[in-house]
């Protein structure tokens, strides 16, 4: 069938063209999202862009223009347009900020020491909000304005609770050091 011809069913309602598209075309949209949006990103999300790209063809058939290119390349374009999108607003939901990334708590610590698990013990011993924001923003580095946005906080109470939170868990790592190397 040619792709003015699915376009035409599809824009009459007929679900077994449009059945036809998805069948033919979502797995080679399904590898160009997996190749922008990398492992890191879980199956199911990959999966829920497709199913956007098909259900976006469904709603405005309109849009795609056979003189432009094929229905394949349509399709293909809007993936990719819409991996990219969504690439761009999971990046800006972390990033790597040199004036708080988890080394620079650590310290001049020793390599040999349990820091790191050090690091999830003085987590514990913060209470909430402030547990929840520090291990937003070091661990899984988010910024603060989005850990604002997403614990209902206001970016101020974020950031102060982000520079109590640093102080105690640096003060706590080095006590656990201290103590180690005196036990020893």
């Amino acid at each position: 069938m040619e792709d003015e011809q699915f376009i035409l069913d599809i824009r009459e309602g007929k679900e077994l063209a449009f059945e036809a598209v998805v069948h033919e075309y979502s797995k080679l949209c399904w590898v160009i999202a997996y190749s922008i949006l990398g492992k890191q990103t879980p199956e199911a999300e990959i999966e829920e862009l497709v199913s956007d790209v098909f259900l976006r063809l469904w709603k405005h058939p309109d849009k795609y223009d056979p003189e432009k290119g094929s229905l394949k390349n349509y399709l293909v374009l809007m993936t990719k347009s819409m991996a990219i999108n969504k690439h761009y607003r999971l990046k800006q939901r972390f990033e790597t900020v040199p004036d708080f990334p988890l080394e620079e708590i650590m310290g001049e610590v020793p390599a040999d020491s349990d820091a790191f698990a050090y690091f999830f013990e003085a987590l514990q011993s913060l209470k909430e909000p402030t547990r929840q924001i520090c291990l937003q923003r070091f661990y899984f580095e988010k910024k603060p304005a989005i850990i604002s946005d997403e614990l209902n906080l206001s970016k101020l109470e974020v950031n102060n609770r982000l520079y109590k939170g640093k102080k105690k868990i640096q003060r706590f790592i080095i006590e656990k050091i201290n103590q180690e190397g005196l036990e020893s």
